[in-house]
This record gives structure tokens, C-alpha cells and sequence, in this order.
């Protein structure tokens, strides 16, 4: 008499076969994920940060002062992820400190800046910028309402005597 041949065995299951490339690819993932996420977190911070008032003023007044001009060139450009903080307060006042990497074309340089806001007014008792020849070029004002309506070089290009804005580089 003839034997039947034999019944196939119980086949391994897919996490048994290919759990050797699962586990990494699966660490990997969760990697990836979780550095996504820390990402979005500083893009938002950044922009967040950057649609401040103590920012924005802080920016405008580099951008407007004749010295630091002088030393970095045109444009000024801020980078992309200011350091520091922001604090608020429902009563109107509030402070705000930051340390903000700026680029030109003939240098670099790092804005410091702290501000304090009375009655939803800002002040600015520390604004100046160091460049990387550790030249420092102070931003302050004794008046800062009157600082945030005007642009020294403006002005100074106006009276004809600064140079007037290099072309953009084109792409």
C-alpha cells in the first residue's frame, strides 16, 4: 500500500519570516517621526518669534543703521532660528530677550536684544548687534517711539551722503 505524503508543516507566520528588517525599519520610522515633529516645533517657534513687535523693531533698526550697514552690507538677513523668549502678561506689560543671528554680504554678526513693555508700550534698554570682527554697534535710542518712525539710512541716502542700496544679486 501507497503512504499519502505527508501534511505541510504550520508556515512561520510574517512577523517570524522578516522580523530581522521589521525591528530596524521600525525604529527608523519612529526616529524619523519623532525628528519631524521636533522640526515642525522650531519652524512654528520661528515664525512665531519673528512676528513680534520687539523682533520686527529690532530687525528694522539693523536694517536702518548706517554703521551696521557699513559692516555687513546689504541686505541684512536674520537666520533662521532666534534664541530666547517672550513673556506676557494680561496687564499690557511683558519682556522679551533674544539673540539673533544676522548675514550680509561682507560679514555676520549677532543681535542681542531685551525689551520691556510698560502699558503696551515696548522699550528696548539693551539693543546692539556684535559683529564677527567683535565690533560693536549699539541700536539703542533715547527715544523709542521716535526711533520706531524713522530710518537713519534712509536719511542719510537721502541727503546724499551714503551710498545708495546695492543691487540684489539675481538668481
Amino acid at each position: 500500500m501507497h503512504q499519502p505524503p505527508p501534511l505541510p508543516t504550520h508556515r512561520p507566520g510574517w512577523w517570524q519570516r522578516h522580523w530581522r528588517w521589521a525591528v530596524p525599519l521600525l525604529v527608523l520610522a519612529c526616529g524619523a517621526a519623532a525628528a519631524a515633529v521636533v522640526w515642525f516645533m522650531l519652524v512654528q517657534w520661528s515664525q512665531v518669534t519673528r512676528g513680534t513687535e520687539p523682533y520686527q523693531e529690532a530687525m528694522r533698526r539693523a536694517r536702518c543703521s548706517v554703521e551696521l550697514v557699513a559692516h555687513l552690507g546689504e541686505p541684512i538677513q536674520d537666520g533662521f532660528l532666534p534664541m530666547g523668549g517672550l513673556e506676557s502678561s494680561s496687564d499690557g506689560s511683558g519682556s522679551s530677550q533674544f539673540v539673533v543671528h544676522l548675514d550680509g554680504p561682507r560679514g555676520k554678526g549677532r543681535l542681542f536684544l531685551r525689551a520691556e513693555r510698560e502699558h503696551g508700550q515696548w522699550d528696548y534698554p539693551m539693543l546692539y548687534v556684535v559683529t564677527a570682527a567683535s565690533d560693536t554697534v549699539d541700536l539703542t535710542a533715547l527715544d523709542d517711539a521716535e526711533a520706531a518712525t524713522e530710518c537713519a539710512l534712509e536719511a542719510c541716502r537721502a541727503q546724499g551722503q551714503c551710498p545708495a542700496q546695492a543691487p540684489a544679486l539675481e538668481a
